[in-house]
C-alpha cells in the first residue's frame, strides 16, 4: 500500500458522498491545504486524522486500515517477522483486522462480531464477548463499543445468554459477563454473578472446562463470593485419579472408561485456579493442586494441539438437551499456564509458543482453526496467552525466529 493510493481512496470517498474538500476539512478540524496534500498522496494523515475521516464517510476502519499499511509498508514476496519485531506489531495488527472485521448496521452503528469471523452470518454473543475482551487485551480502542455492549446487554435472559444453539449456555455466559463487566457500567457485580449462577447446574460440574471458564469470571467479579469458592471447589473435585496424580481429563462422570488426561483442560484448570489465588485466597489445597499440574505440564512430551469434545448441554424445564461442540486452542491455554510457574524450561515453554504460532495467519494478523475456520475465540486465547508470557518473561523473545508477515 503507497500513499498514493490513501489519497486515491481519501478521493473516492469524498466524492462519492458529495462534498468538497472544504466541506471535508471543515468538518474534521484541518485546512483545505491539508486534505489536498493528503488526497494527492504527498502527506499521510495521521492516525487521528486517519480515524476521523473513516468515522466521516462511515469506511468501517478501511481507511485506517490503509492508512496505517502505507505508514508500514510489507516488502514485497513476504517479508519475515523477526525476533526484531515486537508483540505490539502483533497486537496493533490483530486490533486493526478486528476492527475491520466488526459488523455494523445500516446507519454504520456497530454492533458485534459472527462466531467464524470469514462467514456473513449474524454476529452472537459469545464472539461479540470474545471481540469485546481481546480489544481490551490488545489495547485498541479504535471503535465505538457503546452500541455492542447495549445490544449484547439486552440479550440476557432469566439464565444468562445463549449461544448460537439457544438454550443454557454456562460458557457464554460467562464470557459475556466478564466483557461487559470489564468494558462498561450496564452490569454489577451481584447481577452478574446471579446470571452465571442461573447458567450453572449439576451437568457443570462435571466438566472442568465450564467450571474453569466460570470460576474466571466470577473471580474477576467477586473473588469472596459463596460461588467464586464453590466453583474453586468443584473444580478440585472434579478431578479424576492418574496412577496417584489427580488432573483434570475432559470430564468426570460415573462409568467413565479408560480416561485419559487431557492438557487443555488442564492448562484451563490451572489458569482459573491461579487468579483465584491471586486475590489473595490462602488455600493450601489449590495450591498443592497448582503446583501438580504445572508440574504435569512442563513434563508434557506430547504436542500442545488443539482438541475439540461434545457438551449435552440439560435445559430448563422439559426442552431437549444442546449438544454443543467445544474446541480448545491448546498451547495457548498452555501458555497461560507456563506464563505464571517458577523455572520453567525455555525449551517447554518454547515448544507451546511454536505450536501457538503455527495456527497464526500472518496475512490477516489473526489466529486460525486447522479447518481454516477463523473463529474470534482463537484470537482471543492468543493474545492473552502471549500478554501473559510477556508480563512473566519480559527478556525472552516470544516471536517465532521466523513468522512470516
Amino acid at each position: 500500500m503507497t500513499v498514493g493510493e490513501v489519497g486515491a481512496e481519501l478521493r473516492r470517498l469524498r466524492k462519492a458522498a458529495g462534498q468538497t474538500q472544504a466541506d471535508v476539512a471543515q468538518i474534521i478540524g484541518v485546512s483545505r491545504a491539508n486534505l489536498t496534500q493528503w488526497e494527492t498522496g504527498r502527506y499521510l494523515p495521521s492516525g487521528m486524522h486517519a480515524q476521523l475521516l473513516d468515522d466521516h464517510f462511515r469506511a468501517a476502519n478501511a481507511l485506517v486500515e490503509l492508512a496505517e499499511a502505507a505508514r508500514s509498508p510489507v516488502p514485497a514476496g513476504g517479508a519475515a517477522l523477526s525476533t526484531d519485531a515486537s508483540l505490539l506489531d502483533v497486537f496493533r495488527r490483530a486490533g486493526h483486522s478486528l476492527a475491520r472485521y466488526l459488523i455494523r448496521d445500516e446507519n454504520g452503528r456497530a454492533v458485534g462480531w459472527r462466531h467464524n469471523l470469514q462467514q456473513h452470518d449474524e454476529q452472537t454473543a459469545h464472539a461479540t464477548a470474545c471481540g469485546i475482551s481481546a480489544m481490551i487485551v490488545l489495547g485498541e480502542p479504535r471503535i465505538d463499543l457503546h452500541t455492542v455492549v447495549e445490544r449484547l446487554y439486552a440479550k440476557r435472559s432469566g439464565f444468562g445468554w445463549q449461544g448460537r444453539s439457544k438454550g443454557r449456555r454456562p460458557e457464554v455466559t460467562s464470557a459475556v459477563v466478564d466483557a461487559l463487566f470489564h468494558v462498561s457500567t450496564v452490569l454489577t457485580a451481584a447481577e452478574g454473578l446471579e446470571l452465571l449462577e442461573h447458567s450453572l447446574d449439576d451437568y457443570s460440574r462435571t466438566r472442568p472446562f465450564l467450571l474453569a471458564t466460570a470460576l474466571r469470571t466470577s473471580t474477576r467479579l467477586r473473588a469472596d463470593a459463596a460461588l467464586t469458592r464453590r466453583l474453586a471447589d468443584d473444580l478440585l473435585a472434579a478431578r479424576l485419579d492418574f496412577d496417584g496424580t489427580p488432573l483434570w481429563g475432559e470430564k468426570n462422570e460415573p462409568g467413565l472408561v479408560a480416561p485419559v488426561p487431557s492438557t487443555a483442560h488442564t492448562a484451563r484448570a490451572v489458569v482459573a485456579l491461579r487468579e483465584f489465588l491471586r486475590t489473595g485466597e490462602d488455600r493450601a489445597d489449590v495450591q498443592e493442586a497448582v503446583k501438580v499440574a504445572t508440574q504435569w505440564l512442563i513434563d508434557r512430551t506430547h504436542p500442545d494441539d488443539g482438541i475439540m469434545e461434545d457438551l449435552l448441554l440439560p435445559q430448563p424445564g422439559s426442552r431437549e438437551s444442546v449438544r454443543v461442540n467445544i474446541k480448545h486452542f491448546t498451547s495457548a491455554w498452555v501458555v497461560q499456564a507456563l506464563a505464571e510457574a517458577p523455572q520453567v524450561p525455555a525449551a517447554r515453554l518454547s515448544r507451546a509458543l511454536r505450536s501457538l504460532w503455527e495456527r497464526y495467519e500472518p496475512g490477516l494478523g489473526l489466529w486460525a482453526w486447522g479447518s481454516g475456520d477463523l473463529p474470534i475465540w482463537m484470537t482471543l486465547d492468543a493474545v492473552t496467552a502471549l500478554r501473559a508470557a510477556a508480563l512473566a518473561f519480559p527478556a525472552r523473545s516470544l516471536l517465532p525466529p521466523l513468522a512470516a508477515e
